[in-house]
């Protein structure tokens, strides 16, 4: 609910709407991913759930590689955050029906975690400082 909130009126209202969108989406995925697994243990349903599990989540695997496309103008961190993010979804759909790759997906998850603490991490250093002090990668050539 916070990132939701976070979205909607830090980064909307300071007219940041890529992350705003990133924010609200990713925030609306957790309460829609809490309510989905306190549905799978307070309702008797039935083994296709984990299929529909598995379509979700690879829905939003697309959702954040057009995302992924979008940071193709930021710094290269935040590419890194949004492409590891692509492949976790994606892995995780697919380690719904196989262990090895959940477990490898979480792995992942870590690297994708640590990626974006780090660039919330550098992004307020270097605000601090005037000047890039921690390296995020500025894009030179833009893109679009």
């Amino acid at each position: 609910m916070t990132a939701v909130h976070g979205g909607a009126w830090l980064a909307l209202g300071a007219r940041n709407i890529f992350g705003g969108n990133a924010f609200t989406s990713y925030g609306g995925f957790w309460m829609g991913f809490a309510l989905f697994e306190i549905l799978m243990v307070i309702s008797p349903l039935n083994p296709p759930a984990k299929d529909g599990k598995a379509v979700w989540l690879a829905v939003w695997g697309v959702f954040t590689l057009l995302n992924f496309i979008g940071t193709l103008n930021a710094n290269r961190v935040v590419q890194f955050v949004f492409a590891s993010l692509t492949l976790l979804f994606f892995m995780l759909a697919i380690g719904v029906h196989s262990h090895g790759v959940h477990v490898a997906a979480g792995y992942v998850g870590i690297v994708c975690g640590g990626s974006a603490m780090y660039l919330g991490w550098a992004e307020v250093m270097n605000e601090l400082a005037g000047r890039e002090l921690l390296y995020i990668g500025p894009v030179k050539n833009k893109v679009f």
